[in-house]
């Protein structure tokens, strides 16, 4: 067998086997995807009787002190509300990122083994 195909071969291999690992890994991001998912929302149910109570604080607050005191309360009652609703987005945006992140990853790298095969390839059907 030639040099010409001993590098060929390698490099088939080479790119099937980057090809196999991307394939591989997917199932595996995709779960690392679910677990955030699964956790962010595990944590927002614990935030939620948290979120409750500070509702109810603020409420009775806002009775307690007023008109103008009430606003403020109700202001604070908003922004505990959207804080928890914020938090929850940002996990699941992290969520997203990192799966995306992880598959371009794997593409990146297949990408490269394929590139590096068929420079290699190319320098071989020169010679």
């Amino acid at each position: 067998m030639g040099v010409k195909e001993t590098f060929s071969k390698w490099f088939g291999r080479a790119k099937e086997t980057a090809s196999d690992l991307s394939e591989k890994a997917q199932p595996h991001v995709e779960k690392a995807v679910q677990k955030t998912k699964e956790t962010a929302s595990e944590l927002a149910e614990k935030a939620q009787p948290h979120v409750e109570k500070a509702k109810k604080k603020a409420s009775e607050m806002a009775d307690k002190t007023g008109a103008a005191a009430g606003n403020a309360a109700n202001t604070a009652k908003e922004k505990v509300e959207g804080a928890a609703d914020t938090a929850k987005e940002k996990v699941e945006g992290a969520a997203e990122t990192a799966k995306e992140k992880g598959e371009g990853a794997a593409d990146t790298a297949k990408g490269k083994v394929e590139e590096a095969g068929d420079a290699v390839q190319d320098a071989i059907e020169e010679e």
